[in-house]
Formats: structure tokens, C-alpha cells, sequence
């Protein structure tokens, strides 16, 4: 060991005298007790008799009591013997020279300080401090000052020490027991220089603004394909398939400008409609449009454009919503089978009611039953039919009675039913409005992700068409995140919405992402690959796979490799993705602690699409791009190999347009490929 770096002789020994610590208390809560502690030093107290003596003991019993108090904020468990801490720092101010860890619990002993870097103050020191800084932070609501002397990020695994990472070297045990210094090999973002396309660079050059009105300008930066799509006949359906990156949106938009241009009075603004998946994406496209000179399209989100409109026409129905309407139930409400069951009891209604055919509809028993066994025969078990009845007719109770049997329960209808009711409505009273007398006629509706709309949906969007329903349909099935629904090929919807003639468009070429990043994608995928890959333009870094043993340490390596990027390219967008927004207020929080410059938390969808880090859960950056993506806690508990957690793998990943980082803090999921090439950063 002598001929070891300093760094890695001082860890190995650190290291076996905190696990003989931890091994002398295996039988025992490896917690200190630090209110024996307090009582000991006031007792101790009695006995001193110099002021220094005195001071150093009150200085003693502060660090115990903020200990305490910390202690009391950390969740209940025993620290890992073989997994102990992933970071080391050691201080000098004027409570003296320590040696502290950081790792997931806090635990003092006679010779061992680990603190839980989630809410010890002194980890602000070590995850905002390089060595050799001076510093000033608060401890026990005291001000102390004091100097780094040591900032090490460690990786132990079975007990083992396998990395020491300092300000100026990485140095990882190999194979053969010696230990290599990898820092010129670690794992950097790079490369992207703040290149991802911007709502503003969509049109005709950098800047967007069009210099004339002629085609040509509109469509300079699409291929022959895309440019194909876009300059289709004015009337009728277009169906675009492509893959993540491919320009479905962008040859959409681009159809809108043409068809305008082409016939400006009759494909006026104020009558086209473009409806998306998300707010984000409709804050993206109301950029666009206008860099494409078209102002005044409405662009909206579904479930807002339908509940308005279902208000207006069925004011009777409750306004809110349930919160906890099971799976089955939207699956069922949103499947071919309901679509076909509504339009024939709508044209073969008794009453023009829209309100009482729409409760007749849901309390027919016999109706759903034979719906379900002649349009889904292998969809919906008899156990899952029941459920779905048993909770149609509980909602149409309370909706009757007013309350509940409890008197606290309150009338409520599912988000589904204000397309049934609007579909319904159609067949019924006719054409829906916002305003009375003037129902809707789209001289042209462009749906975007239109693989996370169910047959119903689409059926009442048709709806609102004038005669020459003119459509443009762009979407992925390998991209569908709408839970609990059952789209899985284009042909299933087109034939439901009596469209067997309509061919689907693929788009064959994926510009957004880098080969590496394409394949991984398809990779996460497995059997929901398309069966041939899309064709991709550019190289690039290769994707990574850092594996670390706790969100602490992988926060230690990301707060730096962040810092870095932004300071090298300070252009560049970059996008940090969660399973759930839960998840992401605690990376965030996190990082924010870390002083990661430039980093925000996206909470409602309300992205910047400017320079910087942003934070965010996958479905809310669905039909975005990013310079760079880090996709964070991809561990088995959270991407399993279900079909909902590949898809939304997938979307992430697709994310990126330069580099791809997969990021997990504990069992790495079984979705991340196994051929990734190795990066050094993590475990």
C-alpha cells in the first residue's frame, strides 16, 4: 500500500477504522446517543476552571445539540457497514480541525462522524467548496469561518474502496487491484455548444422572421419528405408516423403555413386549430407559428378545450372531476369499444337530452356488456367489466341523489365523460360551439402526439371540421404515455374512425438525436422497436450510464460536471428528468443546495426554452428537445420492464439532441442497455 497515492493510503485506513466501528455495534442501533452526551459535557462543566477549558466544552455541546437535532430530521435505519459514506471532507475554523463523512445516515462514535448530507449543515461545505476555499456558513445558528483542507468523493462497494475522485485526479482500483488515475477519461457533456433547435430558428434562418412570403423560404430547412407531406391536398387526412426527432411537429406547423399560404381566405387563423399533448407544448408551438407567419391559430390542450366546451353544452353535469376513477375505467372510456357504443346509441336516441341520454348510456348494463363482446372480445375480463359498471352506476347516484350516502360525498363525473358527452351531442343536437349559434368548422386541425388520443377524442376533433376535413394527424406509438390506454398501430385508430383508406406517412430520418443516442432508445424499447430503425444524420458522444450508490454521491459528481458545462457552453439547454414531479423537487432541492448554476425547477409545464438547467418530470418535457439530457433515478424501483416504463424511457431519452447521461442510485433498471460504454463517474 506504500506505493499508493497519499489519497488512497489515508481512505483504505479511514475506511477500515469506520466499518470496525460499525462491526463492534452490528448488534446494537448503530445511532449515538447524544443526549447522554449533552448530559455528560454540563456535567462536565463542574469540574473545569479555565475560561478555554469552559469554551471548548460549549463549543462541544452546540456541535452535539445541531447533531441531535439533525439526527431527529434523518429517517430510522443502520448505516451500511459495506456501503458507508460516499463523501470526506475535513476543515479547519474555530471549532477546530475534523474529519467529517457524508453518507445516507448520521452516526457518531468515539472515533466515526457521519452525518446525513440531506440535512446536516456542514455538507453545504462540502458540495459548494472546492479544497483550499474559505468559507462562511451557519452551524447551530452560529456564523463560522473556516478553510477546506480535504473534499474527497468516494465509491465503496462490498466493503471495499474502489474510487477516490480529489479536485485533481480520479482514481479508480482496476481489475488487477492496482489503482489508475482515470481522470482524463471521466465522463464529460460535451460537444453541444448550445445547438438544439429553438422555436425561433424554426422557420427561415436564425433569427426566424421571413424576409418575403414565398414557399421556397418557408420549407428551407425540410427534406424532400417532410416537404412532401407538408404540400399535400388541401382536403382530406394526412396520418404522420415518425420517430422521435423526426419533424413531425415541424412538418405539421409548416403544413399550416403552406395551406395559408396557398389560400389565405380560406385557411384563415382564427380557423385552424392545433391541439397538443401538454402546456408546454403549446407554449412551444405559439412561438412557432408566428416565426412561420401565422398569428392567431388557437392552440390548446384537450382536456381544457373539452371540459369548456362540455360546460357550455351540458351545464347540468357536475363540474368536478374524481380523482381516484380506476385504470380499467379509463381504459374502458377510452377505447375503440366506447367509441362504437355511443355512436349507435347517439343515433338511436330517444330523447334529445344530451344530459339524460349520457347518464341512460352509462347505467346500461346489457349495452356495455354487449359493446365490450362485440368491438373488444379479448380487451376486458368479466371481473373488469363489473368493475366498470358497478362504478358507472355509483357516479350516476350520487350525480342523481346530489350526496352521497355518507351526506359528504359529492357528485363528480370522470375527465373521459366530457367526450362522451360532446360526442353525444353531435349525433344528438348537432355541430358544438363555444358561443350559441356559432358551432365550430375548422378549416383545418392539426393534432400533435396524436398516439396519446383516444378514437373518441379524434371522433369529436373530426367533428368540428367543415366538409373538406382537412387533418393532419402526426404522432409515434413507441412514444404513447397516456396512461391506461391501448393504442398500439395507427390502423386500429384510422379504422375505428372510418378511415380504412387513409395511408399512414412514415418519416424515416430522426434529426434530433445522435446515432448513439437513437440506438440507445430503440435498445430501451426491445420489442416495441420499430422493426426498421430510424435513419439518423449525426455522431456524437456516446451515451452514458453512471451508476452511483445513493443520490448524495451522484449529486457530488453532477453538481460538478454541471458547473463545468455551463461555464464551457453557456448557451446550452439542458434537461434533467424524473420519473414523477416528486422526484424531481428533491433532485432539484438538491442541486440548488449544491450551487448548481443556472438551474431551475419546472413545476406546470412553464419552460423557459432558453439557456440553462432545467428540471422537470419526463411526460411534462414530451415533445421537447434539449441540448443535453440527464435522466436521473433510473433504478429498477422506478423503470421496471413494464410497457408504460420502457415507453416513457424511450421519451426521455429521445429528449436529447447532443448527449445522453442515464443516471441510477441504485439497482440500475433493466431497461438500460447492457452494451453502454463505459464512462467513469460513477460507483
Amino acid at each position: 500500500m506504500s506505493d499508493y497515492p497519499p489519497e488512497i493510503t489515508e481512505e483504505e485506513r479511514l475506511l477500515e477504522t469506520v466499518r470496525d466501528n460499525l462491526a463492534r455495534l452490528e448488534d446494537k442501533e448503530a445511532r449515538p446517543d447524544y443526549e447522554r452526551t449533552l448530559l455528560e459535557l454540563r456535567d462536565s462543566l463542574e469540574g473545569e476552571k479555565l475560561d478555554e477549558d469552559i469554551a471548548s466544552v460549549m463549543e462541544a455541546m452546540q456541535r452535539t445539540a445541531a447533531l441531535r437535532a439533525q439526527q431527529a430530521q434523518s429517517e430510522e435505519g443502520r448505516v451500511d457497514i459495506d456501503d458507508p459514506y460516499f463523501g470526506h471532507l475535513v476543515v479547519n475554523d474555530e471549532m477546530g480541525r475534523r474529519s467529517v463523512l457524508l453518507g445516507r445516515e448520521t452516526f457518531l462514535s468515539d472515533r466515526v462522524r457521519i452525518v446525513d448530507w440531506r440535512n446536516a449543515p456542514i455538507s453545504r461545505i462540502f458540495y459548494q467548496y472546492a479544497e483550499g476555499d474559505e468559507y462562511d456558513i451557519s452551524i447551530a445558528g452560529r456564523m463560522v469561518s473556516g478553510e477546506v483542507e480535504v473534499r474527497r468523493t468516494l465509491a465503496i462497494s462490498d466493503g471495499e474502496l474502489r474510487r477516490v475522485a480529489t479536485d485533481d485526479h480520479t482514481w479508480v482500483r482496476d481489475r488487477d487491484g492496482s489503482w489508475v488515475d482515470w481522470r482524463e477519461r471521466e465522463a464529460r457533456l460535451a460537444g453541444g455548444a448550445g445547438a438544439a433547435l429553438r422555436a425561433t430558428s424554426l422557420g427561415t434562418g436564425a433569427s426566424g422572421a421571413r424576409r418575403d412570403r414565398h414557399l421556397p423560404e418557408i420549407a428551407s430547412l425540410l427534406d424532400p419528405e417532410q416537404f412532401g407531406l407538408i404540400t399535400r391536398p388541401e382536403s382530406g387526412v394526412v396520418v404522420i408516423q415518425g420517430s422521435a426527432g423526426s419533424g413531425k411537429t415541424t412538418v405539421g406547423l409548416h403544413r399550416i403555413a403552406y395551406l395559408h399560404y396557398q389560400a389565405p381566405g380560406r385557411f384563415r387563423p382564427n380557423r385552424i386549430l392545433v391541439m397538443v399533448y401538454s402546456k408546454a407544448l403549446s407554449a412551444y408551438i405559439e412561438q412557432v407559428l408566428p416565426a412561420l407567419g401565422v398569428e392567431g391559430v388557437q392552440v390548446a390542450q384537450y382536456d381544457r378545450w373539452a371540459g369548456t366546451l362540455r360546460k357550455r353544452h351540458c351545464p347540468g353535469l357536475p363540474d368536478a372531476y374524481a380523482d381516484n376513477t380506476p385504470g380499467i375505467v379509463t381504459r374502458f372510456k377510452t377505447s375503440t369499444a366506447m367509441l362504437r357504443l355511443v355512436d349507435a346509441y347517439g343515433k338511436r336516441a330517444r330523447t334529445r337530452d344530451v344530459t339524460q341520454a349520457f347518464e341512460e348510456l352509462l347505467t346500461d348494463r346489457q349495452a356495455i356488456l354487449d359493446a365490450a363482446a362485440r368491438w373488444a372480445p379479448d380487451e376486458f375480463s368479466e371481473g373488469q367489466l363489473e368493475k366498470i359498471i358497478r362504478w358507472c352506476l355509483d357516479q350516476h347516484h350520487l350525480r342523481s341523489d346530489g350526496l352521497g350516502m355518507s351526506g359528504e360525498e359529492r357528485p363528480v363525473i370522470d375527465r373521459e365523460d366530457d367526450t362522451i358527452v360532446l360526442r353525444l351531442h353531435q349525433l344528438i343536437r348537432g355541430r358544438i360551439g363555444f358561443k350559441r349559434d356559432q358551432p365550430l368548422s375548422y378549416a383545418h386541425i392539426m393534432v400533435d402526439e396524436a398516439q396519446d388520443m383516444s378514437p373518441l377524442e379524434l371522433a369529436v376533433l373530426f367533428g368540428t371540421t367543415n366538409r373538406d376535413r382537412s387533418v393532419t394527424l402526426a404522432g409515434d406509438v413507441a412514444q404513447s404515455v397516456a396512461q391506461h390506454r391501448a393504442m398500439t398501430q395507427w390502423v386500429d385508430v384510422l379504422d375505428a374512425l372510418s378511415l380504412e383508406h387513409v395511408e399512414v406517412s412514415p418519416l424515416q430520418v430522426s434529426y434530433r438525436s445522435t446515432r448513439s443516442i437513437m440506438r440507445c432508445a430503440n435498445d430501451i424499447l426491445g420489442d416495441l422497436a420499430p422493426e426498421v430503425a430510424p435513419e439518423t444524420t449525426r455522431d456524437g458522444a456516446p451515451v452514458g450510464h453512471l451508476q452511483f450508490t445513493s443520490m448524495g454521491q451522484a449529486v457530488a459528481w453532477l453538481s460538478g460536471a454541471l458547473g463545468d458545462l455551463v461555464r464551457r457552453e453557456p448557451s446550452a439547454y439542458i434537461a434533467l428528468l424524473t420519473l414523477d414531479q416528486s422526484d424531481a423537487v428533491s433532485w432539484y432541492q438538491a442541486l440548488e443546495r449544491a450551487e448548481v448554476p443556472n438551474i431551475e425547477l419546472v413545476a406546470d409545464q412553464d419552460f423557459s426554452f432558453s439557456p440553462g438547467i432545467e428540471v422537470t418530470d419526463i411526460r411534462s418535457s414530451k415533445g421537447l428537445e434539449f441540448d443535453y439530457v440527464i435522466l436521473l433515478d433510473a433504478n429498477s424501483d422506478r423503470f421496471g420492464p413494464d410497457v408504460g416504463s420502457r415507453t416513457l424511457l424511450h421519451v426521455g431519452a429521445t429528449r436529447a439532441a447532443h448527449q445522453l447521461w442515464i443516471v441510477s442510485t441504485s439497482t440500475p433498471s433493466p431497461l438500460i442497455p447492457q452494451n453502454l460504454p463505459g464512462l467513469e463517474g460513477g460507483a
